[in-house]
């Protein structure tokens, strides 16, 4: 419940598009106490709070991807709230296994 609950407030108000995120910031307008904010991400998410913001980043990415294909890869990075496109290129392809600039070009093949 208390999960689902943060959950809705980074999903809902897509907080995670946000570069600067916080757990401060989710914790104060999620109601959380500090000291079980960590625990409950742990047990719910299987991740901590950082990559599960960059996990949802990341998937919106793939989304803006897909639809926008004018979009540069920095601006498919900014979009998602990852500034630093040397970041966006790591992430993505430690999750999906490939860069950015080739799984678009999957899209279209």
């Amino acid at each position: 419940m208390v999960f689902k609950k943060i959950e809705s407030v980074i999903v809902g108000e897509r907080l995670f598009l946000k570069p600067k995120l916080s757990r401060e910031e989710v914790m104060s307008i999620a109601y959380i106490p500090k000291n079980k904010f960590a625990a409950i991400f742990t047990k719910y998410a299987g991740m901590n709070f950082t990559k599960y913001v960059n996990d949802l980043r990341l998937e919106y990415a793939c989304q803006v991807l897909k639809e926008h294909p004018e979009y540069t890869i920095e601006g498919v990075a900014k979009e998602c709230g990852i500034p630093v496109v040397q970041t966006f290129y790591r992430l993505f392809f430690e999750k999906f296994g490939k860069t950015p600039t080739r799984y678009r070009k999957t899209l279209v093949d």
